[in-house]
């Protein structure tokens, strides 16, 4: 029996970062992913056309749609400039190119293009940009060598707000990790959207299963493609490779905000996991301000929990679920993990003074191994564009770092 409904609740669940063929033995096409997806119990798929850095395949079917009834498909893309990091475009009508440049390429190698000009026309056409598998540890600002694995670009192009989403749980990325550099995001006051995928590859006979980590995202009205997009990108939404997270703060959603804050609130919390949970935690602003300690669930079930938490003026809130390792089905990951999207405090993209001056002294120490990266990666190139960006960074970060 199933744990929870997720319809009879409002949500829909979406994998938007998967690939229909990449390299494996058979090729698929378009409309093999719906039983795929219903035996998944997924309602959305963007898988994204990828490529495998001389190969450009699968754009005969950049315009293929399933849009009437679930599971809903409309491709996406993956732009690849490995140096700089990997951005998907998701909802986007033309694509981008080229689709790789950089260092370690022979064509493009020594372009001077920051990725944001691939997000930016993404969101030219009413899409949304989106950096996939960001952080592959889980302590990244814990030393140089954790921050020299934050993508080289994605600082100043999310400070600079040319970012809409990031993708917090990845098979291929570690989620605390990603979440740390997230909650330095959302400290600044940028409202980056959280979403998932697996990144899998359905070609292949031994893999995950499409969905296996998803974003579950409630749409204002009737549901569609439409309406599950904009809600994914207002963070109407959480992230799961398993627990499921049904919260009020408040009487607050995630995504929604508290009218005000600098006063206790209550909270009320349902998880449901078919997988173990080591802990519950209530975030605010980065920090950890609850704690549901054991939570019982060794197997499957469901635990409620309530009480109140203490908000500052300003910032944000949400709920995490963390478990120990998953080697087993259902879940098909390093380990179980779910967050929520941020509820805002007094308005959207509020922040806390504290919170906001320590997450840009935390950033400016990533933006500094980064740019020594890039210096490192175009030796020899005259490259204006991309030190420009960096260099605009900096100085919004700066302002920040010494804001009162």
């Amino acid at each position: 029996a199933a744990l929870w409904n997720a319809q009879a609740n409002g949500w829909y669940s979406g994998d938007h970062h998967f690939h229909l063929n990449y390299g494996g033995q058979f090729d698929l096409l378009p409309e093999d992913l719906v039983p795929l997806m219903r035996g998944e119990d997924l309602d959305v798929g963007t898988p994204m056309l990828a490529n495998i850095h001389n190969r450009f395949f699968g754009q005969e079917f950049w315009r293929a749609t399933r849009l009437e009834s679930a599971p809903l498909i409309r491709f996406a893309q993956e732009v690849r400039p490995h140096f700089l990091g990997h951005v998907g475009l998701i909802g986007t009508d033309e694509l981008f190119w080229p689709w790789v440049w950089g260092p370690g390429y022979e064509v493009y190698g020594r372009d001077d293009r920051a990725s944001m000009t691939a997000l930016d026309a993404g969101r030219a056409q009413g899409g949304m940009g989106t950096y996939v598998h960001p952080v592959m540890r889980s302590d990244p600002f814990g030393s140089d060598a954790g921050l020299a694995l934050i993508p080289v670009g994605i600082i100043p192009d999310v400070v600079l707000g040319h970012v809409d989403l990031l993708e917090v749980a990845c098979l291929w990325s570690d989620e605390l990790g990603t979440a740390d550099l997230w909650y330095r995001f959302l400290n600044l006051g940028i409202p980056v959207a959280p979403e998932g995928g697996t990144d899998v590859m359905t070609d292949l006979h031994r893999t995950s299963a499409v969905g296996a980590t998803r974003v579950y995202v409630r749409p204002d009205g009737a549901f569609n493609m439409r309406s599950y997009l904009d809600a994914l990108r207002a963070g109407r939404s959480f992230v799961t490779n398993g627990p499921v997270l049904d919260i009020r703060i408040g009487d607050r959603l995630p995504g929604d905000v508290i009218a005000k804050g600098g006063m206790k609130v209550p909270f009320r919390i349902a998880l449901h996991s078919a997988v173990p949970i080591d802990r519950i935690e209530i975030v605010v602003n980065g920090a950890v301000a609850w704690s549901g300690g054991a939570v019982g669930i060794d197997s499957s079930g469901s635990r409620e929990y309530s009480g109140v938490v203490a908000l500052p003026l300003g910032g944000w809130v949400a709920v995490r679920a963390v478990g120990p390792k998953t080697m087993r089905w259902p879940a098909m990951d390093s380990y179980a993990f779910a967050h929520t999207s941020p509820i805002w405090i007094a308005q959207r993209g509020s922040t806390d003074g504290a919170a906001e001056r320590s997450a840009a002294k935390d950033l400016l120490r990533a933006l500094d191994v980064a740019e020594k990266r890039l210096t490192d990666g175009y030796a020899g190139s005259d490259i204006p564009v991309l030190r420009a960006h960096f260099q605009r960074a900096r100085q919004e970060l700066n302002r920040r770092a010494s804001s009162p």
